[in-house]
């Protein structure tokens, strides 16, 4: 019995280590802040930039493959225009520094590159971001 648990332990392990998994290892650069995925929050990815912004990504909590389109919002201690309505920040408070933020991977294959639109409060997305993955020191170059 412990030699056939400890020859599928064996055999398995290979598999394990290609499997992606989503957070702790993905990161992408934007040219101005470095992105970080978080944790998941049931249906929810939730995702850090600079020292204190989070976007919350609805629908992309587990998703590690064939990801596509997704919408959110983004919130932050402050930012150029205070809105009338507030949203739930990182720290579960009300939070009146927030955007809308929709999101497109570009690659089939983790890690993927992507862009991004975003707004202040409920305003039409109108700013452009690229995220481009950090793989260990490096990032991915765009083809």
């Amino acid at each position: 019995m412990n030699k056939f648990y400890i020859g599928l332990t064996l055999a398995l392990f290979p598999l394990t280590l290609t499997i992606p998994t989503a957070y702790a290892d993905e990161m992408w650069s934007t040219g101005e802040y470095d992105v970080v995925y978080e944790e998941d929050r049931n249906r929810t990815a939730i995702w850090t930039y600079g020292d204190s912004g989070t976007v919350f990504i609805d629908g992309l909590a587990g998703v590690v493959t064939e990801r596509g389109s997704y919408i959110g919002y983004w919130v932050q201690p402050s930012s150029s225009l205070r809105c009338d309505t507030f949203r739930e920040g990182a720290d579960g408070e009300p939070n009146y520094h927030w955007g809308r933020f929709e999101l497109t991977f570009i690659d089939a294959e983790f890690p993927s590159r992507w862009y991004a639109n975003f707004g202040l409060c409920d305003q039409a997305p109108s700013i452009h971001l690229d995220g481009v993955p950090i793989v260990g020191d490096a990032d991915v170059n765009e083809e």
